[in-house]
């Protein structure tokens, strides 16, 4: 067996690809999921597909051949796991909430009052493991008890290629490690404590009222179209674009102007500027309002 691949006297050793098997690879995620791979991705192969690999017993060019041939399992699914990124946390970035709740969110209200709109409808496209779609229902949980009578003024779609990321956001189940830094009041008031194996901490659930309010899907952003028939007020896209090909990062960036209502608003990350756009008046470098 190749031994770039696999080293059976070594438990648990891969040697790096070669940069030809590598570059396969590399043309897979780039075809398939969008994302741009410079050489440099080699040591990400590497690192996050030496366990499957050796478990499987066979090498680079194996694998490739059993993702390019893969019709009925659900390798290449586990693939994507391994190669997308989710990093992610409560309120990540917290200005980009506070601008939410203070220049948002009170107009859509207003708009519900009048009658005008019957429900809010948000977006967060690329939830990773839930955080982002979590915090934007808490952010907006205060509103929507000033709307007694309206039993579900908002809906929450949270989508994201990685599978696991996607069934981890839909138990809504985390560590205290990961829930530490938000207030005493958010953790009293929509998550629930539960033991953990762990018994020097504890496991925090999101409360059923809140999970009810989102709905979590897989979607890849290289799709043609995406199975989406609905239209939002608020898309937030933060810290995906960046690890696409720039082609795709404007091909992206534009269907999701498509998926916003007259007056709706694409958030990006602080960090992810410079796109420009005319279905859209930017309000900030990182954040716009389709117009009508």
């Amino acid at each position: 067996m190749d031994n770039y691949a696999f080293n059976s006297s070594k438990k648990n050793f891969l040697k790096k690809p070669p940069d030809e098997q590598y570059f396969k690879f590399k043309i897979l995620v780039e075809n398939e999921l969008g994302l741009d791979w410079s050489k440099e991705k080699k040591y990400l192969l590497h690192g996050r597909l030496n366990a499957r690999l050796f478990e499987l017993g066979i090498n680079y060019d194996q694998y490739y051949d059993l993702l390019i041939n893969d019709q009925e399992t659900k390798e290449k699914e586990l693939f994507y796991n391994f190669v997308t990124t989710n990093k992610t946390e409560f309120f990540r970035e917290p200005s980009i909430f506070l601008w939410i709740r203070d220049n948002i969110l009170p107009p859509l209200r207003e708009q519900i009052v009048s009658g005008k709109k019957k429900k809010i409808r948000f977006w967060s496209a690329g939830c990773s493991s839930g955080e982002e779609a979590y915090s934007l229902s808490f952010e907006t949980h205060a509103m929507a008890g000033m709307l007694s009578h309206e039993k579900e003024p908002y809906r929450i779609l949270a989508t994201d290629i990685n599978t696991q990321a996607i069934v981890s956001a839909y138990k809504g189940i985390y560590p205290q490690e990961l829930v530490k830094n938000l207030p005493q009041s958010v953790l009293n008031k929509f998550f629930v404590p539960v033991a953990s194996n762990d018994r020097r901490s504890k496991l925090f659930v999101i409360k059923d009222f809140i999970k009810n309010l989102i709905q979590f899907r897989v979607l890849n952003f290289l799709d043609d179209h995406y199975p989406i028939a609905t239209q939002f007020d608020i898309i937030l896209c933060r810290n995906v674009l960046y690890y696409f090909k720039e082609e795709v990062r404007k091909s992206v960036f534009e269907k999701l102007l498509g998926y916003l209502n007259p007056g709706g608003y694409l958030i990006l990350s602080g960090t992810e500027t410079g796109y420009r756009t005319k279905a859209a008046e930017k309000i900030r470098p990182n954040i716009f309002r389709k117009t009508n």
